[in-house]
C-alpha cells in the first residue's frame, strides 16, 4: 500500500465483487460510495479487506447480507 495516499476505514458491503482494475461500489451509512479504479487487493479475514485505489488506501469491514426465505 501506497503510504503516502489517504488511508481510509469504513463499514459497509460490496454491491459488486471487488476486482483490480474497476472501481469498486460499496453501500454504507444508507448511501453508494464509487471508489477509482482498484489497484490491488487483500482479504485480512472473512470481514476485511485491505484494498487501494489510485487516489486512497481502504480498510473496508464487510456487513453480513442476511438472508430472508
Amino acid at each position: 500500500m501506497n503510504q503516502q495516499k489517504k488511508n481510509l476505514e469504513i463499514t459497509g458491503r460490496l454491491i459488486c465483487p471487488l476486482s483490480v482494475g474497476t472501481a469498486a461500489f460499496i453501500e454504507e451509512n444508507g448511501g453508494m460510495r464509487r471508489t477509482s479504479k482498484v489497484l490491488r487487493m487483500e482479504r485480512i479475514s472473512p470481514d476485511e479487506i485491505r484494498f487501494e485505489t489510485c487516489n486512497t488506501n481502504y480498510r473496508l469491514h464487510l456487513i453480513r447480507q442476511e438472508v430472508t426465505a
